[in-house]
């Protein structure tokens, strides 16, 4: 009994202390006499259903000062969660409109027992313009590189391509394209669909059907494989006689390891193209870069020399007499 008794009497006042203030704080949440608070910074949002006007820009001033009374719960509720001063539009009947506010466009929870004793200030200044909507292609934004041992295997499929944008008249028509949220490809790490958000930030004021367009990846093996004997042919060039040294190439191909597969020696050529070895004199020699064509999409290729030389023949005489 002496522990226990210790335990009681160890730092009493301390623990009578806390004891009743846990007390008054349960009074207060349970107690249903009314408690009034302002609520500052109360965003003001703006639903237009008129399908032919838009807001030209922010409602002014974008946020009000609202007072509510209710119990102290819900004032606690209030002050974690927030409010926001929802004004519905039906119709617009001009450009420039003030609005007045109304205390039930303040959003509560019904039944809570919360009033709303004012809203400060009492209108805003609505501005408004024609809208528009537009079809727009989809743009799908990539960051990073798939995982090392991983590659596509086909182009990444996209749905829907194409999406409605319903905006400002001046927004939609400078949009060429509907941005999506950036992709982080090193976090594919198998083949498969993922559903991926328009990026909103670029598109203030605007409305964007659907929200989302779905990505389709198919990723196989990441593969190496070295073709031999490339040809390399110089373009451009038929009125000079010209050779090049090496004349044939290996060439590295790197992808998803049915593309490598599929590719023979006689699909790639090996190219010096004409401007590099244009205005020639005869015996004169040039080391020129290679470029490598022929290669499928998606497939990586690289040529085992980086640089040929090419020479010009030197000019036979002609024989005494003209040509025969």
């Amino acid at each position: 009994m002496g522990f226990l008794s210790g335990l009681v009497t160890h730092n009493g006042r301390l623990k009578l202390a806390a004891l009743g203030l846990s007390v008054l704080l349960w009074a207060l949440v349970q107690s249903d006499d009314g408690n009034a608070e302002t609520f500052s910074a109360v965003p003001v949002v703006i639903e237009v259903a008129d399908s032919a006007w838009t807001l030209a820009a922010r409602p002014n001033p974008p946020s009000v000062e609202v007072r509510i009374s209710g119990p102290v719960r819900e004032m606690f509720r209030l002050a974690r969660e927030g409010t926001v001063v929802r004004v519905p539009i039906s119709e617009v009947g001009s450009a420039d409109t003030l609005v007045a506010l109304r205390r039930d466009w303040v959003a509560v929870v019904e039944g809570s027992g919360v009033s709303v004793e004012s809203v400060l200030p009492s209108a805003v200044r609505l501005l408004f313009e024609p809208a528009t909507a537009r079809v727009i292609p989809v743009s799908v934004r990539l960051r990073g590189r798939l995982p090392d041992h991983l590659a596509l295997a086909s182009a990444i499929g996209l749905n829907p391509p194409l999406m409605r944008v319903r905006g400002s008249t001046t927004a939609v028509e400078g949009l060429d394209s509907v941005r999506l949220e950036v992709v982080d490809l090193s976090q594919i790490s198998e083949s498969g669909r993922l559903v991926v958000p328009v990026d909103t930030a670029t598109l203030p004021g605007m409305l964007v059907t659907p929200g989302s367009a779905t990505l389709s990846f198919r990723l196989e093996e990441e593969v190496q494989r070295v073709l031999t004997g490339v040809p390399v042919r110089i373009t451009g060039i038929t009125d000079v006689e010209v050779v090049v040294f090496p004349q044939t190439v290996d060439v590295i191909l790197v992808g998803a390891r049915t593309l490598v597969t599929a590719v023979s020696t006689s699909d790639l050529r090996a190219e010096v193209g004409g401007p590099l070895v244009a205005g020639m004199e005869p015996g004169e020699e040039r080391r020129v870069p290679l470029r490598i064509t022929g290669v499928p999409a998606l497939v990586a290729a690289e040529s085992t020399v980086e640089l040929v030389t090419v020479r010009r023949a030197i000019d036979q005489p002609e024989a005494p007499g003209g040509p025969q």
